[in-house]
């Protein structure tokens, strides 16, 4: 696994010229879920963990795969690149985690509970691109639109 961002998170929305660009080390991670449940028995799920490289903050996506984009190169004057904070090891333990929903926690691990599995060297580190534009914040893997200063300022801290 390089410890270096190489490539970028696939884009649901793209920059715009003249956007200011914020570039956040992420880490994606493929993880192999067994689930057991009683209503359900049985499953073997694939999904992927983004863990953000400069927080720790992860978001689970219901993907079999996340591949990074290599090809597109943002156009833009200003530009911000995050430094990637953690480690390999803490951001594996940290996707283990973020692979079991609140759900599967607690008294409820009884009805539902599921096994992670995380082979090291599929790991791969990507940027992950937020665009400035006036007063907003677009995260460009989600689409989602940040319109708070307060909940910018929690994004990065």
């Amino acid at each position: 696994m390089d410890s270096q961002p190489s490539g970028y998170l696939p884009m649901k929305e793209r920059p715009a010229p003249g956007d200011k660009l914020i570039l956040v080390p992420v880490y994606v991670v493929p993880v192999e879920i067994l689930e057991r449940s009683i209503m359900h028995g049985l499953r073997y799920l694939y999904q992927v963990v983004i863990v953000d490289g400069y927080n720790g903050r992860t978001t689970l996506e219901d993907k079999k795969s996340v591949d990074p984009d290599t090809d597109f190169v943002p156009e833009t004057d200003e530009q911000e690149c995050l430094e990637l904070k953690i480690s390999p090891s803490l951001a594996k333990e940290l996707a283990e985690h973020g692979a079991v929903p609140s759900e599967f926690q607690s008294w409820k691990r009884v009805i539902r509970n599921r096994r992670v599995s995380i082979n090291e060297r599929k790991i791969q580190v990507a940027w992950r691109i937020y665009a400035v534009r006036g007063k907003e914040i677009i995260d460009t893997f989600t689409g989602e639109m940040i319109r708070s200063a307060g909940l910018a300022g929690m994004l990065f801290s």
